[in-house]
């Protein structure tokens, strides 16, 4: 099971690499939502350094800010400087060995230029060490976008902020300096990169840790299989039990939390997941995915030791869900009652199914329809085929017949 879900982040860095420069800054203002009653409080206007921001989260975060007021200077490759032409952007390179990297960084510091917050969304430690030595002393505020995987044991129900974290032996740890790596080393490699961010700004650090990132832009499709299977309708496979919890957060959620919190300039670690007012299970995000879609899908609940014994992984080829057994009891039970204190909002589920399908058809099918690509469930994205699902239905059928 843990090593499906390593295996996935590991498609999931890759895919979002593959496609980061498809999409389009009018999907993004499309995706964003108009309610500006979610980031009250919202007062303090802020000069924002983002180490990146243009994959998935990024654009979010970015929309935002900006919708906030806050002033936003952009620090990376330029490869999509198209996403916000009008914003300052600095060239450069988190991979130092790589010109010219982390210099007109340096530059810019050297020159007296100061900001009241950083954020950094990266997946290599080093990379956090790096640009904290640099910032240390030119930022007030630095937001450190972490994971879920950082927990040492995903067993423990309603595990909050407080909980042991993942380790990795120091030589190995030397051994990565950048994207791809042995993603076996996930959760550890954040844990890492949130120790870095500490050492440096201690409580001007402001970490999260959110769980399952879902919603419009998502390349990866870690999320999007559900409505897109649901929307065909039909007899659909759904895995284990409708009453196992799920948790998962929407992008655009994640980034008015963390432009609240710029402008109120926190610190400390929270979980983001959602939902924020009650408990969401895989039963009801399917009837919601049914609903939302007006679609007309029938369920027909699978045993996970079943999906196992043939080859279909939870997370990988059933998304979003884990069976609550072997250690993994408490995955989808994060506390976020820390979160929530903190102006943490999610929106209806039904509403990031509907804007997560409209992106998928309005951008990113057009998109890869003229790279020549198709979107193929358990080829190169998560879920299974419908060929797969048919024969698995199937047999499932027949063993029940024969009991």
């Amino acid at each position: 099971m843990q090593q499906t879900r390593r295996e996935f982040t590991k498609s999931v860095i890759a895919a979002g690499v593959a496609a980061g420069a498809a999409m389009s800054l009018p999907g993004i203002l499309s995706s964003a939502r108009a309610d500006d009653s979610r980031r009250a409080g919202a007062a303090k206007k802020r000069k924002v350094l983002f180490l990146g921001g243009t994959g998935f989260i990024g654009p979010h975060i970015v929309q935002s800010l900006l919708r906030d007021g806050h002033e936003v200077t952009l620090f990376n490759r330029g490869n999509r400087d198209e996403l916000f032409p009008d914003l300052e952007h600095i060239t450069g390179n988190r991979i130092t060995s790589i010109e010219p990297g982390l210099e007109p960084l340096k530059k810019a510091v050297a020159d007296g230029r100061r900001w009241d917050t950083a954020i950094d969304t990266s997946n290599v430690h080093k990379w956090v060490q790096d640009s904290g030595a640099v910032l240390r002393d030119a930022v007030d505020q630095y937001v450190y976008t972490s994971s879920m995987s950082v927990y040492a044991d995903n067993s423990i129900i309603n595990q909050d902020e407080d909980g042991e974290l993942v380790q990795m032996p120091d030589e190995v740890a030397d051994s990565i300096d950048r994207l791809p790596y042995d993603m076996n080393y996930f959760g550890a490699v954040k844990a890492r990169s949130e120790l870095a961010a500490r050492e440096v700004f201690g409580d001007r650090a402001l970490i999260v840790r959110p769980g399952l990132i879902v919603g419009p832009r998502d390349w990866s499709h870690r999320f999007t299989y559900w409505p897109w299977r649901v929307r065909i309708s039909g007899e659909v496979l759904a895995p284990g039990n409708p009453d196992d919890r799920v948790m998962f957060i929407d992008a655009r959620d994640l980034a008015d939390f963390l432009a609240l919190n710029i402008a109120k300039g926190t610190g400390g670690t929270f979980n983001l997941n959602g939902p924020s007012h009650d408990t969401l299970t895989i039963g009801r995000m399917l009837d919601t995915c049914n609903e939302a879609l007006d679609a007309n899908a029938s369920f027909t609940w699978v045993d996970a030791e079943f999906l196992s014994q043939r080859g279909v992984q939870a997370w990988a080829h059933m998304p979003v869900w884990i069976p609550p057994v072997d250690g993994h009891q408490g995955f989808h039970t994060r506390s976020i009652d820390r979160a929530r204190n903190a102006g943490l909002k999610t929106r209806p589920l039904a509403e990031t199914v509907r804007d997560t399908m409209a992106w998928f058809d309005q951008e990113f099918l057009p998109e890869a329809e003229k790279r020549g690509q198709h979107f193929l469930p358990g080829e190169n994205a998560p879920g299974i085929s419908l060929a797969r699902e048919r024969v698995m239905l199937t047999e499932w059928r027949k063993r029940e017949s024969s009991e």
